[in-house]
């Protein structure tokens, strides 16, 4: 699942994933969250970095339970990232 937000001049995309049980592949045991970011002018925006990518975030220690839970919780982190630039 997607959602893509626009955050002043930035447009994001946020992807969450079902994640399953290592142990046994067939157990969905929640879902992950992770976003990228670019600039709408197509400027880097860091550095030399044309994208900056998270890396697969959860709640804490635990995987979330809803993809809108996921999609949210990954909004918020870019929102907050964002206003790092």
């Amino acid at each position: 699942m997607e959602r893509r937000v626009t955050i002043g001049d930035y447009e994001v995309s946020i992807q969450a994933e079902q994640s399953y049980d290592p142990a046994d592949p067939a157990l969905a045991v929640g879902y992950v969250v992770r976003y990228s970011i670019v600039r709408k002018d197509g400027r880097p925006v860091r550095a030399d970095l044309l994208r900056v990518h998270s890396y697969d975030l959860i709640e804490g220690i635990s995987y979330f339970q809803s993809i809108d839970e996921a999609l949210d919780y990954g909004e918020a982190k870019a929102r907050h990232d964002v206003a790092t630039f």
